[in-house]
């Protein structure tokens, strides 16, 4: 690869494993949002330099680096440098993780949580770069599996701990001081197609409505709107594996029109929906 990157590309794409995607970006001045990922999200940086604000911090992300963040934390992506920045990403369900900790035999371990956003190895560098290959084009179902095993133990042993507070932005049993906003953020993940008043959803949790939105930011790292948005997003992407046109797809899961759907969607995962579906799904009704 060039040391500077002269066009931006990216895409987004299901790899050989269920619950395993495959992310490959270059970018010379895309911005991501604040956002979050329901799962494991592992990139590794090849070029250029790309930043991000993740725990309330500001972090580099140098070539050779890795970037390992937990499901349901908040943080946002941008290039830093004249040279772009390029990287590649594995996004790992929580499910996922759940069958490779079985296979690793750690039944009823909790899951792993990552304490650093930025990882360096040189070996699993080499290790992440077999995987993905293998991922993308694979010889046999044995290959990848047998690396993803290996890489992500040698990952989580070196870089992660095992702890039952792991995903606690996300887990179903939180403080009690946070029992509105995850009552707020569970109703506005189910219902995140409808018109919801800042009123209804203050009434909702009982307290008022300026305090809820300053708990709310506080605890989850952006608005109700933006966390409402998010999920309107994950399902619409969801739906792009039917036959339903964008612009279906756009109304049925609360957005203005395609347009608004098409920069939303761009912001938070790097491509456009059209770009996504056709990758993904057109691609493999065709096999």
């Amino acid at each position: 690869m060039k040391n500077t990157l002269s066009a931006e590309s990216s895409q987004l794409w299901n790899s050989s494993i269920p619950g395993v995607k495959l992310f490959e970006a270059r970018f010379t001045q895309h911005r991501f949002g604040k956002h979050f990922h329901e799962g494991y999200t592992i990139g590794l940086n090849e070029c250029g330099q790309g930043r991000c604000l993740h725990r309330g911090q500001i972090h580099f992300h140098h070539p050779g680096s890795f970037n390992c963040i937990n499901p349901g934390e908040m943080h946002t992506g941008e290039v830093s440098s004249a040279q772009g920045w390029a990287f590649r990403n594995l996004y790992i369900s929580v499910s996922a993780i759940q069958q490779i900790l079985r296979q690793l035999n750690l039944p009823g371990q909790p899951l792993p949580c990552f304490s650093n956003i930025i990882v360096n190895d040189a070996i699993l560098r080499a290790l992440f770069y077999r995987l993905f290959q293998a991922l993308d084009d694979p010889v046999s179902q044995l290959e990848p599996q047998s690396l993803l095993l290996r890489f992500l133990f040698l990952l989580f042993t070196r870089d992660a701990h095992f702890s039952p507070q792991t995903l606690a932005s996300t887990s179903t049993a939180p403080k009690q001081k946070s029992k509105a906003v995850v009552i707020a953020r569970d109703y506005l993940r189910v219902h995140c197609t409808q018109d919801i008043s800042i009123d209804a959803l203050a009434a909702l949790v009982d307290l008022n409505p300026f305090y809820f939105i300053r708990c709310f930011h506080q605890q989850v790292g952006v608005s109700p709107h933006s966390y409402k948005q998010h999920w309107q997003l994950l399902s619409a992407k969801q739906a792009l594996s039917t036959e339903q046109s964008l612009s279906e797809i756009s109304l049925a899961y609360g957005f203005y029109d395609q347009s608004h759907f098409t920069r939303a969607f761009k912001r938070t995962f790097g491509v456009t929906p059209g770009r996504y579906r056709k990758v993904n799904f057109i691609q493999d009704r065709s096999r």
